[in-house]
């Protein structure tokens, strides 16, 4: 039996969002040259995540520059996964920097709100999931606070 997905803010099919989700596919393929490392810090995390390969370095920094955008419009993705509606639901809650950097980008997210907190926790170990596993990982909802719905 299919389970199907419930998709909380809709599901995007404009061209923003088929490009965004290219630049996805293209990570994924090339998991296995992507690094990334998360500083814990107090009230956030603070990861690098970059690639010897030149190109991956520059689709990572393509694609983060993306999702910022994303963000700050409150355009979510996998909206069928509850981390990810959450990310967007309580994007004010949130403070993103991000910076390109040699081989890839470094990432600066932050809050005042402990619930807030374990989202950040639970989007960062997600995040490493896809790196190590590809495209498999991008397949199943993320891990999630247990508040979360």
């Amino acid at each position: 039996m299919e389970n199907k997905r419930i998709y909380r803010h809709g599901h995007g099919f404009d061209e923003q969002h088929k490009k965004n989700q290219a630049l996805f596919s293209k990570l994924m393929e090339h998991h296995h040259e992507i690094f990334r490392e998360t500083e814990l810090l107090e009230m956030g995390i603070r990861p690098k995540t970059t690639s010897p390969n030149p190109h991956i370095a520059s689709i990572l920094q393509e694609h983060v520059s993306g999702m910022e955008k994303r963000f700050a419009m409150g355009r979510a993705i996998r909206s069928w996964d509850p981390l990810f509606a959450a990310l967007f639901e309580y994007r004010d809650n949130i403070l993103l920097e991000y910076y390109s950097i040699q081989n890839g980008v470094e990432a600066k997210l932050t809050t005042n709100d402990p619930k807030i907190l374990e989202i950040l926790h639970c989007h960062n170990e997600t995040i490493h999931g896809f790196i190590q596993e590809g495209a498999n990982a991008g397949k199943r909802q993320s891990p999630k606070p247990e508040w979360l719905e």
